[in-house]
C-alpha cells in the first residue's frame, strides 16, 4: 500500500525531474532575447502540481516520466504564461516572494514574454507526440480558451456589485480547474487510454482543481504561516472569494452592514480580524470546507470508476489529498 510518506517522496522526485528539465531543456528554441524574463518566472519556487498531474496520469497508463515530460512542461509553461499576464493586470509587485516579471523587466517585455510562452507551450506539448497531436491540441486549445474566459470573468467580478456562488464556481472552473483537468486528460492521452478513461481523468483533475481553489479561499482567511501567502491578502483587496460571497448570501441586515463597513476599513489588521470574526459568526468557514469535501468526493468517484489499477487509483487520490492539505 502506498503510504503518505511514499507519495510525498514520489512527488518530490517528480518535482526535481521537472525542475531539471526546466533548467536545461525547456527553453530550447525559445527567443534568446526573451529567455532571461521567461527563465525568471519559470524557475520561481513552486509545487509544480500541474505537470506532476500529467506525469502521474501518464504513469498510470504505462508512460514513463521521460516520455511524458515535454507535455508536462507544456502545461507548466502555459500556467506561467498566465501568471505573467495576471501579474500585469493585478499590478502585482511580488510573486512567490520574488519580484514579478513586469517589475523586473518592464511591462512591454513582460507582455511579449507571455505572448512567446504560449506558442512555445504548444510546441512542447506535441514534441515527441506528433502521432497524438490532434487529440492533444484539441484538449489543450479548448482549455486555453476557457482559461482566458475565466480570467475575464474574474476581472469583471472586481467591479460587479454582486456575484452569486454559482457564478463564482463557474469562474474558478474556467480560470483554474480546467487546467488541472487538461493536465490529467493529456497524461491519459499519452498512455493511449480509452476516451472514457480520458474523461474520468479529466473529471478527477477538474474536481480536484475546484476543491483546491475553495481551500485556497479558506486558507486566505483561516490559514497559518505554512500557507505561503499573507493571511488576509484577498480580504485587503475586497476580493469576491467563496467565503465572502457566501457571507453576503447568508448574512442578516446587521451583518451585511458590518461587512460593508469593513470594505472601507483602512487599518489592515483591523480589516482582516474583522472579516475573520464575521466569517466565523456566519459560519462560512464550514460552508467552504463542506464544499471542498463534496468536490473531493466527486474527484475520488471519478478516479475510482476509471480503468487505472488499484494502486494507481490510490496514488491519484493521495495526490489530490496532498494538494488539499498543502503539505508538499
Amino acid at each position: 500500500m502506498t503510504t503518505a510518506t511514499t507519495i510525498k517522496q514520489e512527488l518530490e522526485l517528480q518535482r526535481q525531474a521537472i525542475i531539471q528539465y526546466l533548467e536545461k531543456d525547456a527553453l530550447e528554441g525559445f527567443p534568446s532575447n526573451l529567455a532571461d524574463s521567461t527563465y525568471h518566472i519559470m524557475t520561481l519556487e513552486g509545487k509544480r502540481l500541474r505537470p506532476i498531474m500529467v506525469l502521474m496520469a501518464a504513469q498510470g497508463f504505462g508512460v514513463g516520466t521521460d516520455a511524458a515530460m515535454s507535455a508536462a512542461i507544456a502545461i507548466e509553461v502555459f500556467h506561467n504564461f498566465t501568471l505573467v499576464h495576471d501579474d500585469i493586470m493585478d499590478k502585482a509587485l511580488v510573486r512567490r516572494g520574488t519580484i514579478t516579471v513586469h517589475e523586473k523587466y518592464g511591462i512591454d517585455k513582460a507582455i511579449v514574454t507571455g505572448d512567446a510562452m504560449l506558442p512555445h507551450s504548444i510546441g512542447l506539448l506535441i514534441k515527441g507526440n506528433e502521432e497524438k497531436s490532434a487529440g492533444l491540441l484539441k484538449s489543450f486549445l479548448k482549455m486555453a480558451q476557457e482559461v482566458m474566459e475565466g480570467q475575464q470573468y474574474d476581472m469583471e467580478f472586481e467591479t460587479q456589485e454582486s456575484v452569486t456562488a454559482e457564478e463564482y464556481m463557474n469562474m474558478i472552473r474556467l480560470k483554474t480547474s480546467v487546467l488541472f483537468g487538461c493536465a490529467c486528460e493529456i497524461g491519459a492521452m499519452l498512455g493511449n487510454a480509452s476516451v472514457e478513461d480520458q474523461q474520468k481523468l479529466y473529471d478527477f483533475g477538474l474536481y480536484t482543481g475546484l476543491a483546491f481553489q475553495i481551500m485556497d479561499d479558506y486558507l486566505d482567511t483561516f490559514g497559518d504561516d505554512s500557507f505561503g501567502k499573507r493571511i488576509g491578502g484577498d480580504i485587503l483587496l475586497n476580493k469576491k472569494t467563496y467565503l465572502l460571497i457566501n457571507a453576503m448570501q447568508h448574512a442578516n441586515a446587521d451583518q451585511k452592514a458590518r461587512i460593508n463597513e469593513l470594505f472601507e476599513e483602512k487599518n489592515e489588521e483591523a480589516k482582516i480580524s474583522g472579516f475573520q470574526a464575521i466569517f466565523k459568526e456566519i459560519g462560512v468557514g464550514k460552508i467552504a470546507l463542506d464544499k471542498m469535501e463534496e468536490l473531493h468526493d466527486k474527484s475520488v468517484e471519478a478516479i475510482m470508476s476509471s480503468g487505472l489499477s488499484e494502486d494507481d487509483k490510490r496514488k491519484m487520490i493521495e495526490l489530490g489529498e496532498v494538494m488539499l492539505r498543502r503539505t508538499t
